[in-house]
């Protein structure tokens, strides 16, 4: 494998050499290179090791698109997902007049999937948060702590039991305009007390206001230990009715509904725990020639560079850094995926589909990254797709490939130099731009899934192949 490799470094090296040269014969480089001797440029192959680990993920800052719920033991741990969520004010309304009357409120979860067992019952509970309300600008970890928000005393809980549901067999469903299909619903009824509470709340003129006086919902599960929801809406409708006067007639009785919805406008936070995640880290951190990449928000897979020895490298072929200006025009680091194209034999379980889109991130940043929703830049962050590859036996293999030479010039460059970089591989969901392809948000990603990639201790190892050129510069004549 590692002469394959070498001999591959090698026709790039010459490749690249030959096009340096057939630059400066065509002039199509700067005036000063091209008058300079042969050997003031330098084009180098090597190939750097990399050392890996698994890593646990305490919390990442997010903004959920869809929401986990339930609780289900998974090749990698126990996984219990709940919700905190705000519902957005309908600014400027009004109940029709004085004789309104609330009848009932109704909590609606609309789920396209679950992970698990689908025949398993599930227990769904809710609750008023009642200290205090998610706040619209700030960050909020997965790992939040919901007792600062909840009191989880008798008026909190707004269900006067718990709703149990089986995912397989919905009770209700909704017509999706989207989709132009039926999505399974859970109609969970809450409290009278509550429904009368809430309807007395007037003060509709700004979301903030309405959050003094709601601060929002907390759902949970009490019951059932199989399998996890996947949640794509959440909607809370207040059925009421009021009397419509009519002169010379009988008064007409009006029934009628008003929705409150967890959308885009107002906050939600997706809690994730993993009871036992320290000793299921633990026995994966024993297998050495795997490792292991498990969303959501579990385990990780943390990679290092050693620096020093690419500094060395660099200043033993080039000479010192003060004599030649480096480029890298190559850094490739491929991460080899281990899978198989196999069936489970637990329904509706892909537990082992490895992710989509995996993102190499500098560990240091990663926080910054996802709180403050920044896109990959090549200097701190690098997205990429998994890509299959088939032999002549017709065997497929899959990897993720990385072009590192962006974060790796930056290094080289950098006046404070580190003795080692250290990155994260992060399984992500991306948005782009239909038409041009561009990476609009990038979000940790949600599903109930494990990545298992071979490790830097496998006897093919992940390494990184680079080919850097030396510039003679000014201060080297």
């Amino acid at each position: 494998m590692k002469k394959t490799k070498n001999k591959s470094l090698i026709t790039i090296l010459l490749l690249l050499a030959i096009v340096v040269v057939g630059c400066k014969e065509n002039n199509s480089i700067s005036a000063g290179a091209s008058t300079l001797p042969d050997n003031d440029i330098r084009v180098m192959a090597d190939t750097f090791d990399v050392t890996s680990q698994l890593d646990s993920c305490v919390a990442i800052s997010l903004t959920p698109d869809s929401f986990l719920l339930g609780e289900c033991d998974t090749h990698f741990g126990t996984i219990k997902a709940d919700i905190l969520t705000q519902l957005a004010c309908p600014e400027g309304f009004k109940y029709p007049n004085e004789t309104a009357t609330v009848d009932s409120v109704c909590l609606y979860l609309y789920y396209k999937n679950w992970y698990g067992d689908g025949k398993s019952p599930l227990g769904i509970t809710v609750y008023e948060m009642d200290k205090m309300s998610l706040q619209s600008n700030a960050a909020y970890a997965n790992n939040i702590n919901i007792a600062e928000y909840c009191s989880f005393n008798d008026s909190t809980k707004v269900t006067y039991e718990s709703r149990v549901i089986v995912p397989a067999e919905p009770f209700d469903s909704s017509y999706s305009s989207l989709t132009e299909s039926y999505v399974p619903t859970i109609r969970i009824k809450l409290t009278d007390e509550f429904a009368k509470r809430f309807f007395k709340i007037k003060d509709f003129d700004s979301q903030k206001d309405f959050n003094e006086d709601f601060k929002g919902l907390y759902i949970c599960t009490d019951f059932g230990a199989s399998n996890v929801l996947y949640i794509n809406d959440i909607t809370m409708t207040v059925f009421y009715h009021f009397t419509m006067e009519r002169p010379q007639m009988n008064d007409t009785i009006i029934n009628d509904t008003r929705s409150f919805y967890a959308n885009e406008e107002v906050r939600q936070v997706n809690r994730f725990t993993y009871p036992n995640r320290k000793s299921i880290l633990e026995k994966y951190s024993q297998v050495q020639d795997t490792n292991y990449i498990v969303s959501p928000a579990n385990i990780y897979t943390e990679l290092s560079v050693d620096m020093d020895s690419i500094y060395n490298r660099i200043d033993d072929q080039l000479g010192d850094s003060v004599q030649y200006r480096v480029y890298i025009n190559k850094a490739d680091l491929t991460v080899d995926v281990l899978y198989s194209d196999s069936i489970t034999d637990r329904p509706r379980d892909n537990w082992d589909a490895p992710a989509s889109h995996m993102m190499l991130i500098q560990k240091e940043k990663m926080s910054e990254f996802f709180s403050t929703n920044k896109t990959p830049s090549d200097s701190v962050a690098i997205i990429t797709s998994i890509s299959a590859t088939t032999d002549s036996l017709g065997n497929v293999t899959y990897q993720y490939s990385f072009d590192m030479s962006g974060m790796l010039t930056k290094q080289i460059r950098s006046e404070q130099k580190v003795d080692q970089l250290t990155f994260v591989l992060v399984p992500v969901a991306i948005s782009t731009n239909t038409s041009t392809g561009a990476i609009l948000s990038v979000k940790p990603l949600q599903t109930i899934s494990a990545t298992r990639i071979r490790s830097a201790e496998n006897p093919t190892p992940m390494d990184i192949e680079v080919v850097y050129a030396g510039f003679r510069t000014r201060q080297g004549l």
